[in-house]
């Protein structure tokens, strides 16, 4: 008796979930939400497509006059997982490998990756923006790599620039001027998605010196009568280790950013050795090298400037502060390196709430702003 009354219960609990609300015209279920990435099979490899868009001259390290659009196709060892992240070296152990890289006209690629957008499970599209040193092919790699870890059921377009300069301080002041030089490049990018693909979700990610390529981009698209209305194109924009100076990013942003992008978050950290390096080179502090130490009372007028963000919209904009789990590559590269980053970004796109990641813990102060923190799973 006692198992057929239990038997009872089990169906009446199933029962109930599969009488759940649905909104009107909502034909999707839990497994389309979080559908993972597709790819082919070659052999005992996987193959993943993504889109690209380039400022390069192709075969150079230079600015073309137009931007070049195309798609990638690269090679994968579903071995792979979340770690250093040395494309050259992945290169040479057959772990990743870009194998065919096709150009398209303008026209062409639209049709192509509105296509794609349609046939995703969120009508999304993910706009990917690396930094300075890596060339198009190492770019490609780390997108590919990115992509296949992230596991998301979306289409990637890649945004490549010139950053591939010499390893040297002039090397570096060169990739930031043309990293601002792809801004309107990027902007206009940007804008033939919005106006020709038109992605329900569009999602930029941007690291690094990308971060300065991104910002000069929203500069430019700031510029545009039907980016400049009330009507926000993109849903949101995520800035990791953002070599970007931090006074100039805060004058543009209330002005740019807040008119254009649903939400943005910042992710941070304390520890950030290229940051640091960059801040030397430039004379200015880095939007992406910060950490609020609440136990030093005097530091809560800096913890301020670090709250700007926040500040300005408690609901759109969020900092992360990483440096607890950050143990990636000059303390820099993890937004490429780290699980719980790919973990954070899953939920944040997917608009999850952040009170149930198990890795933030929140920091609250008077002026009503907010600050997480990023803790590791051990």
């Amino acid at each position: 008796m006692r198992k057929y009354l239990m038997l009872l219960c089990c169906c009446a609990v199933l029962s109930g979930c599969a009488a759940l609300p649905v909104k009107k015209g909502q034909l999707y279920s839990l497994d389309d939400i979080y559908k993972r990435m597709n790819y082919k099979v070659e052999g005992g490899y996987r193959v993943i497509s993504i889109f690209y868009a380039t400022s390069r001259e192709m075969g150079t390290a230079n600015l073309a006059k137009e931007t070049t659009y195309g798609t990638l196709d690269i090679r994968m060892d579903p071995r792979v997982r979340i770690g250093t992240m040395l494309p050259d070296q992945l290169k040479e152990n057959g772990i990743i490998k870009l194998k065919n890289t096709t150009k398209l006209a303008p026209d062409v690629f639209t049709k192509e990756l509105t296509a794609a957008v349609q046939a995703s499970s969120h009508k999304s599209l993910l706009v990917l923006v690396f930094g300075y040193k890596d060339g198009f092919e190492a770019t490609a790699m780390k997108a590919a790599y990115f992509t296949y870890l992230l596991d998301l059921n979306t289409p990637v377009l890649l945004f490549d620039w010139p950053g591939d300069q010499s390893v040297s301080i002039g090397g570096y002041e060169k990739a930031r001027s043309l990293a601002t030089a792809s801004g309107p490049y990027l902007a206009n990018v940007l804008a033939k998605v919005v106006r020709e693909v038109k992605p329900e979700k569009l999602w930029i990610e941007a690291s690094s010196l990308g971060c300065q390529v991104t910002c000069d981009a929203f500069d430019t698209l700031y510029t545009y009568p039907d980016f400049a209305d009330e009507d926000l194109e993109i849903d949101q924009v995520i800035l990791a280790a953002p070599d970007v100076s931090k006074d100039k990013f805060n004058e543009k942003f209330e002005k740019e950013f807040k008119v254009i992008s649903r939400k943005l978050t910042a992710y941070v950290s304390s520890d950030d050795g290229a940051l640091l390096v960059s801040g030397m080179i430039t004379g200015e502090k880095r939007l992406g090298r910060e950490k609020l130490r609440i136990t030093e009372p005097e530091q809560l007028e800096e913890a301020r400037g670090v709250l700007y963000l926040k500040s300005l919209d408690p609901e759109r904009f969020m900092t992360i502060d990483v440096t607890a789990i950050n143990n990636a590559s000059f303390k820099h590269g993890y937004y490429l390196e780290c699980p719980e980053f790919y973990d954070d970004f899953y939920m944040r796109v997917l608009d999850t709430n952040p009170n149930i990641n198990r890795h933030l813990y929140l920091l609250k102060y008077t002026n009503g702003a907010d600050y997480w923190v990023m803790q590791g799973s051990k």
